[in-house]
């Protein structure tokens, strides 16, 4: 992910005024360290939670969990349908593309 797309995905969130968990990498910016603005902290700091790491499936079985942005990996992909959790795709490549076309229509 460029670190533009990071940006416009953080804004959107915060933007979004919904709360949320956001498993992020560390090195989910065209592999190096991801660095959120400040602002971004501050605006969602009452209702965003950040995280490195999950116990996905976990997280994905619990009751207020309404959607799940997903780059449509196996797994994720398995785990979501299992927990019947609506999921918006963002493949990155490969097999990932075919799993969310695969979601989306049929």
């Amino acid at each position: 992910m460029s670190h533009q797309y990071l940006l416009e995905f953080c804004w959107g969130l915060a933007k979004s005024n919904c709360p949320f968990l956001w498993i992020i990498r560390p090195d989910l910016v065209d592999g190096k360290s991801v660095v959120l603005p400040p602002e971004f902290l501050e605006e969602i700091s009452s209702r965003g939670m950040l995280a490195s790491w999950c116990p996905q499936e976990q997280v994905l079985y619990h009751p207020s969990i309404g959607g799940f942005l997903t780059h449509s990996g196996w797994n994720s992909t398995i785990e979501s349908i299992s927990s019947g959790v609506p999921m918006i795709c963002w493949p990155f490549f490969a097999y990932q593309l075919t799993n969310c076309w695969s979601c989306c229509n049929k």
